[in-house]
């Protein structure tokens, strides 16, 4: 349910100027729509930025989703690969993330940037019998974050700061589920797990005219949400080759619903390095935005592996195809393993920032330093 509060103070002669600006603001929040991969204005505004890092493994790869997790937090992606828990296992994760939007035109670059926690999971999962895997878990899996300052010209063929906007905006959604996976032989798999998708995201937006002696009006609003969500997962593998599909639902208003098809080989003549591809559609049936994924996986040591990827995004009014990278790798001491990763993602798109902000293009780009831990047995 969005809550609502604003206060205003204005002289006569700068009504029309700030009700214009507010009233672009809110025609963007509630009419226009758009898919947004990237931390920026329009983003936290919107459908935030997804967390693809919810798995460490997933982040070092690029954020693949079907073979994106081997132990407990595959509840949270593909629930399927909770088969490979062999007895227990307990995983725990973080990340930082810097982020950073570039407003650009045709005299000059204006550059916003911030830092902040990306991202935090909890997992268990433990094998029930020779065919059967339970698990739970919780996440953040979406973000609004943004901290922008924005000094704008009054016309932007006259250059003069006269208008200075501000938007502050904090919270995301997490989801807590449960789930299990069955295996009908060694090597074909299913999985399904289901819980709540909740959150709660606030803004403060602040329109100032510099020639007022005072702050000319403030608007501050949220939101929360509060839904059942679920993920449905189904593999194909053994030692040589490997296939699998999964999907996770959509809300109605704060979130994607996203199928992700994937498939894997080893090659034995490379260092047993595996090698795999995986395409994500974003929005189903509406949109059907695509993201492609390449990785790799490559044994370092019996107990040492290091990870790869990179991968492509489209969107709405892309200014050019937006391009993902990622390295990580993991290093196990006994029953113990720590998992590490950065992973870095950006976009492009034609449009204005703040609703006053002429530009040419926006840029947006982000980066997760992750870290994990696991507790295997």
């Amino acid at each position: 349910m969005p809550h609502f509060s604003f206060t205003g103070i204005s002289s006569l002669h700068n009504n029309s100027g700030t009700s214009s600006s507010l009233c672009v603001l809110i025609l963007i929040l509630f009419i226009v729509p758009a898919v947004c991969f990237g931390y920026g204005f329009h983003d936290a505004l919107n459908y935030g930025n997804t967390v693809n890092v919810i798995s460490i493994r997933s982040a070092a790869l690029v954020g693949i989703r079907v073979f994106g997790s081997e132990g407990a937090t595959a509840v949270l992606l593909n629930p399927a690969s909770l088969s490979s828990v062999n007895s227990f296992n307990m995983s725990t994760s973080t990340s930082l993330i810097a982020w950073s939007e570039e407003v650009a035109d045709s005299t000059s670059t204006v550059q916003r940037s911030g830092t902040g926690i990306g991202s935090l999971t909890g997992a268990v999962a433990f094998r029930t019998g020779s065919s059967l895997v339970i698990g739970a878990g919780v996440a953040k899996v979406s973000d609004h974050q943004y901290k922008g300052t924005h000094f704008l010209p009054d016309d932007p063929a006259h250059p003069g700061i006269d208008i200075v906007e501000m938007l502050e905006a904090e919270g995301g959604l997490w989801e807590a589920v449960g789930g299990a996976s069955w295996s009908f032989t060694d090597n074909v798999s299913a999985g399904v797990s289901a819980g709540l998708r909740f959150g709660e995201v606030s803004y403060e937006y602040v329109y100032d005219e510099k020639f007022t002696p005072y702050i000319d009006s403030t608007y501050s609003w949220s939101w929360d949400d509060s839904e059942a969500c679920y993920h449905l997962g189904f593999l194909l593998a053994d030692d040589e080759l490997s296939a699998g599909v999964c999907y996770t639902s959509g809300s109605s208003d704060h979130y994607y619903s996203r199928l992700s098809i994937a498939g894997r080989a080893r090659a034995a003549h490379i260092g047993n390095s595996t090698m795999g591809f995986e395409g994500e559609i974003i929005d189903l049936l509406n949109n059907n935005f695509f993201i492609g994924k390449l990785s790799i996986e490559t044994p370092i040591q019996y107990n040492m592996n290091m990870y790869t990827g990179v991968g492509f995004n489209e969107g709405e009014n892309m200014n050019r195809v937006g391009l993902a990278f990622s390295v990580g790798g993991n290093y196990q001491m006994g029953r113990v393993r720590v998992d590490c990763a950065l992973s870095h993602s950006g976009r492009s798109r034609k449009s204005t920032s703040f609703p006053n902000e002429y530009s040419d293009f926006v840029d947006d780009s982000w980066t997760h330093f992750c870290i994990g831990l696991q507790y295997i047995i």
